[in-house]
């Protein structure tokens, strides 16, 4: 059993390994970088370091999310592997979950991997199917 972030974009949900997120903390003003990748919404100071922060619901192909009057419910993961570290925002966390990878139901490759997002399959969660995310690529700016 393996600890997972569990949260959603829309009405769907998604689980990114613990070990691959550093923290979780409120989205923060960000700066916008010209030229760049549509999904990359800019860039932020994090710890002595500007990281580029992206969109998860642009990385899936959904509309902008739509923020109700008071409410702060986006978060950001800042997703760090050896070949990564960047911010990723999300509509909301859900919860901190050890799943059963033995129980995943494995999607066909074609269905499952978009161009920065791998999924390695999925998992029942309550009466929820959660989409199992194996990694996450920063979009780079599209070429010309």
């Amino acid at each position: 059993m393996d600890d997972y972030i569990v949260f959603t974009i829309g009405d769907n949900y998604y689980a990114l390994g613990v070990a691959s997120i550093q923290r979780i903390i409120q989205v923060p003003q960000v700066t916008a970088i010209p030229n760049a990748h549509p999904m990359v919404e800019g860039m932020m100071s994090y710890e002595n370091r500007v990281i580029k922060v992206v969109s998860f619901r642009a990385m899936m192909g959904m509309e902008p999310y739509e923020e109700s009057a008071g409410s702060k419910s986006q978060k950001l993961l800042i997703y760090q592997t050896p070949n990564a570290f960047f911010g990723i925002k999300v509509d909301q966390i859900e919860d901190i979950k050890s799943l059963d990878c033995s129980t995943l139901k494995h999607v066909d490759r074609l269905e499952a991997n978009g161009d920065f997002v791998e999924i390695e399959g999925i998992v029942e969660l309550g009466d929820r199917l959660v989409n199992v995310i194996k990694s996450v690529s920063l979009p780079m700016k599209e070429k010309a």
